[in-house]
């Protein structure tokens, strides 16, 4: 005598990840990650290598307006190392999105919450002051912080499209 036994795949059901809730707590704090980074990669986005030949106290007062623009990166190379953090880091929450859910949508809510995070640091704040200035690095490091987990976020995509099963 044989005893047939469903297996959950065979039913239709799948088998719970566990409460609903800690999905929710997971997603939240992963969104708050995307913020948390970001005002680390533009709070040390303008680090530079090299040496900056900085003038005296005296010639410095008197300077104010030149020392603002260019004069004391003079000689120094901008090295931009966020731009790789944020790349890492963006797919990092981009896959961990995708444990919570497999809906296109909710894996996009970092990159979203970055993207404006970003956007508010290039914008003027109430005394004129800005974050992210208008120059390569910070072109690049909104390059790579969406372009990497974009593409990561396409192929998770197009791969369950491609794998109903997953």
């Amino acid at each position: 005598m044989t005893t047939v036994v469903a297996r959950p795949e065979d039913s239709g059901v799948r088998p719970s990840r566990g409460p609903r809730w800690l999905g929710a707590l997971i997603a939240g704090f992963l969104l708050v990650d995307a913020l948390v980074t970001l005002v680390l990669e533009v709070l040390f986005l303008p680090i530079y290598a090299g040496h900056a030949q900085v003038p005296g106290s005296e010639p410095l007062l008197a300077a104010a307006a030149p020392l603002a623009s260019t004069s004391l990166t003079a000689g120094a190379i901008a090295v931009p190392i966020t731009v790789l953090v944020a790349a890492v880091v963006n797919v990092l929450l981009v896959a961990g999105m995708a444990v919570v859910s497999p809906r296109p949508a909710v894996m996009a809510a970092p990159l979203l919450v970055w993207t404006v995070g970003f956007l508010a640091c290039a914008s003027t704040g109430p005394g004129g002051d800005v974050m992210l200035m208008s120059d390569w690095p910070t072109m690049l490091l909104l390059i790579c912080g969406l372009l990497p987990a974009g593409l990561y976020l396409y192929w998770r995509v197009t791969m369950r499209m491609a794998n109903p099963a997953r």
